[in-house]
């Protein structure tokens, strides 16, 4: 006898089933069942178009989560505005050297992080597409962090300029400097005189094209080459008598270098022969002797005979008298 199945059982069956392939689905379809999720927030005081739910944040260009929700605050006192922005971040990407992660929930943690230069700022994912991501950073030249001063419901992390608002704030003055120089430039033109100056490069044309139609120029022209050519041969010339020049001083240079040895040689027989010539002529040697007596004889018929020419100057007729008698 056969037992006839229970319906009921068998839909419970069915939809205890299908409730479990649901959920299995689920938990392995999303990877939050092993990661840490935690929501933080910024304040955003400048545009953020093409910043959308589910755009990546990133710590230092690694995904590590995504935005949540956005909101709008508007001061309606002095009409500004900020926007904030809740982000969630997987902590367990957030890893240090010894392998623990960086836990940004505890408040002593993020406020070192902070002070480190962590800050918050809107980065283009796509030049084409406009969107925005919010990348995550240590800036070291960072300032000192402006925090919400009303309680945040989420941990905050504090927000730098992006490039795009950084140059926006210094768009008005640059281009304020670009219409002074504008204004300047303007002013310089106006002060051209341009009648005269158009007068002035007319003439000049002129001129250039009176000089390359002249006769002069035109036969200078077809003299070049003819100068050409005499300027060669003259450089050959010059060329050729460098050459017969330097075969020429090198035997030259041989006959003055024997010269000099044949003058060396007989300067040193000439102060030989003068030592000898000084040796014989010395008092001590016999001819040296000899000729000290035939000058001493020679100084006293010089005085004697200067005596007599004395004599004679007194006494004229003394060479037909004679000499007179000492008596007298």
């Amino acid at each position: 006898m056969s037992i006839r199945a229970n319906p009921t059982a068998i839909g419970l069956f069915m939809i205890g089933g299908v409730v479990l392939a649901v959920v299995g689905v689920a938990t392995l379809a999303s990877a939050s069942w092993f990661e840490k999720q935690s929501i933080f927030i910024s304040y955003f005081g400048e545009s953020v178009n093409g910043l959308e739910v589910g755009a990546p944040v990133k710590f230092q260009g690694v995904p590590v989560g995504s935005v949540t929700n956005l909101h709008i605050q508007i001061e309606l006192k002095d009409k500004t505005f900020q926007v904030p922005v809740q982000y969630e971040i997987d902590l367990t990407r957030l890893t240090s050297v010894a392998g623990t992660f960086v836990d940004l929930e505890d408040e002593r943690v993020l406020r070192q992080q902070i002070a480190d230069g962590l800050r918050a700022q809107l980065q283009m994912e796509s030049m084409v597409t406009g969107q925005l991501y919010i990348e995550l950073a240590y800036r070291v030249d960072a300032k000192a962090p402006e925090l919400e001063r009303r309680p945040t419901p989420f941990p905050e992390i504090p927000t730098t300029p992006s490039l795009l608002a950084a140059f926006g704030t210094q768009a008005g003055s640059m281009v304020g400097d670009v219409l002074k120089i504008l204004y300047r430039v303007n002013a310089m033109l106006e002060e051209v005189n341009m009648k005269e100056l158009n007068r002035s490069v007319v003439a000049s044309a002129g001129a250039v094209e009176r000089l390359a139609e002249s006769p002069g120029l035109h036969t200078a022209l077809a003299d070049a080459p003819k100068m050409t050519a005499q300027l060669n041969r003259t450089m050959a010339e010059m060329e050729g008598l460098a050459a017969r020049l330097g075969e020429s001083i090198d035997p030259l240079q041989l006959q003055l270098a024997g010269t000099n040895s044949e003058v060396v040689l007989t300067l040193k027989t000439m102060r030989e022969t003068l030592d000898e010539t000084k040796g014989l002529l010395s008092s001590d040697s016999g001819v040296g002797y000899q000729m000290e007596a035939a000058m001493t004889s020679l100084t006293s018929a010089a005085e004697a005979l200067r005596a007599l020419v004395l004599s004679l100057e007194r006494n004229p007729d003394m060479l037909i008298r004679g000499k007179r008698p000492s008596g007298n």
